[in-house]
């Protein structure tokens, strides 16, 4: 029976690592179609204000938001996919084991640092909401709109950072650096 418990257990577990991941990749969608907004709006704005000489007055803002939208809802997908910035030119040629270690720990601090600051972006919204905060711009767009999107992004990358150094246990080659090609 012990077996079966175990066996349980690592199915839970691999369940939660697949949501984070489906979460992240989710979010990526969704920055990746920020971007694709912001590349439509300011094309927009281009040909209203030299074609129709009609500069718009949102554009600007707007693009700014959903710059900062897209940003942090795509650092989880990074962390995930490993593409998130890391220098290798060391870890590359140590042992696999040294990698390893060193892998897990830079999640751990991954996750640690995200977790705060995620902690204190939330912090940073409800006072923002209490107070009643504004933009001091066109839209007058409310400041937690602004400060959401750093949470819930830091919040998702120290999820992720924790789910993929979960997953290094049941697929340690996760986190191994491949040596760059010997020069000949």
């Amino acid at each position: 029976m012990g077996e079966t418990d175990r066996g349980r257990a690592a199915r839970r577990v691999i369940a939660a690592l697949r949501l984070v991941e489906r979460l992240s990749a989710a979010a990526a969608w969704v920055a990746a179609a920020c971007f694709f907004a912001i590349g439509l709006i300011v094309t927009y704005e281009v040909v209203m204000r030299y074609v129709f000489v009609a500069p718009t007055r949102w554009v600007e803002e707007t693009a700014r938001v959903l710059q900062i939208y897209a940003v942090f809802l795509a650092c989880a997908w990074l962390v995930a996919r490993r593409e998130h910035i890391r220098i290798t030119v060391l870890t590359a040629y140590l042992p696999p084991a040294a990698q390893l270690v060193l892998g897990r720990l830079s999640l751990l601090a991954v996750a640690g640092v995200a977790t705060l600051s995620a902690w204190f972006g939330v912090e940073l919204m409800r006072f923002s909401i209490a107070m009643g905060g504004n933009t001091d711009t066109t839209l007058e767009l409310p400041m937690w709109l602004l400060q959401a999107p750093v949470s819930l992004g830091l919040g998702l990358v120290a999820a992720q950072a924790l789910a993929s150094l979960a997953a290094s246990f049941l697929d340690p080659a996760r986190l191994l650096d491949i040596r760059p090609p010997e020069a000949t």
